[in-house]
């Protein structure tokens, strides 16, 4: 559970053919769990279509801008990924999932309803504001040094 999450960063090109994009060109995002790296992809349309699905946590269409002042998150696609990582066995896409559901909290997307105990794990029992949907997130034991590697990671996708 000693792993270290890392962030890749945009480059500006794509990351199958490398071909730089340009100014408002549609490109489609991604994210790949790759061992404990998360990587994100961004892909030009073409090498999009040849993508094997499986090989993504999850994707967004998207739109390049050049000194666009950073990575804006889509906060309603992350609680998509989060619905979608509902069953995951792998314990860095739990922990990673659990990375997920604080930062909804933080950006007031999700509001802790309660905490549930099954056998010998916890539980967050989350709603979406507004709405009675219920999330359940694994609460994930975290020594210091896994708390700091998590809060880089939260603050590189910030």
């Amino acid at each position: 559970m000693a792993s270290k999450w890392q962030f890749q960063r945009r480059r500006g090109l794509c990351g199958e053919c490398e071909r730089v994009f340009v100014e408002g060109e549609i490109l489609f995002s991604l994210l790949r769990l790759s061992s404990d790296v998360v990587e994100r992809g961004d892909l030009c349309s073409n090498c999009f279509e040849h993508l094997d699905a499986e090989q993504s946590l999850f994707w967004w269409r998207t739109r390049h801008a050049d000194g666009a002042g950073g990575l804006k998150l889509d906060l309603d696609s992350l609680l998509s990924l989060l619905a979608g990582m509902e069953n995951e066995k792998n314990p860095a896409k739990k922990d990673f999932r659990f990375l997920l559901a604080l930062l909804l909290v933080r950006h007031r997307k999700l509001r802790l309803v309660t905490v549930l105990k099954r056998a010998s794990c916890e539980f967050l029992s989350l709603r979406k504001l507004r709405t009675k949907q219920l999330f359940e997130v694994e609460v994930r034991e975290l020594n210091q040094a896994r708390r700091e590697q998590l809060s880089q990671a939260l603050a590189g996708l910030m």
